[in-house]
């Protein structure tokens, strides 16, 4: 399977599990999305297992666009250590956004030191679903 085609199964899977969403997107669309924007547009790193693809971080600069791991794999480490190698990289700061009503990825964000910064209604989002932005700054010193 090709990274796009790998990367883009795992965003499939794992989004849909996000049963707050709407869904706007076909798998196919899920997946030109990966290939035409997300490859083209960020450095993206993945954690492979035995089945190929198993979790996925998709980085322009110090913005996270995506962190996703297939349904199979969350909980398993995988994306820990996708987001431990981005901050041991020359980042300063990272942000992302994050859906509020996702409980489980704010913990986890929480947990490996970001904090929110700014809370909207998801006016500027396209399912129109309340967001939270986070960021995590290097310790100085």
């Amino acid at each position: 399977m090709d990274d796009a085609g790998g990367i883009a199964a795992v965003f499939s899977s794992s989004l849909r599990l996000l049963t707050f969403l709407p869904v706007l997107h076909t798998v196919e669309e899920d997946r030109r999305f990966i290939e035409n924007i997300i490859l083209k547009e960020c450095e993206v790193i993945v954690a492979e297992g035995d089945a190929g693809i198993v979790s996925f971080l998709a980085r322009n600069g110090e913005e996270i666009r995506l962190l996703y791991s297939h349904p199979d794999f969350i909980g398993s480490g995988a994306g820990s250590l996708l987001l431990d190698a981005v901050k041991k990289s020359s980042v300063v700061a990272l942000e992302l956004w994050c859906f509020q009503a996702n409980a489980r990825a704010r913990r986890f964000y929480e947990e490996r030191g970001f904090r929110a910064v700014r809370f909207t209604e998801g006016r500027d989002n396209e399912e129109k679903v309340p967001d939270a932005r986070y960021r995590w700054e290097r310790a100085v010193g």
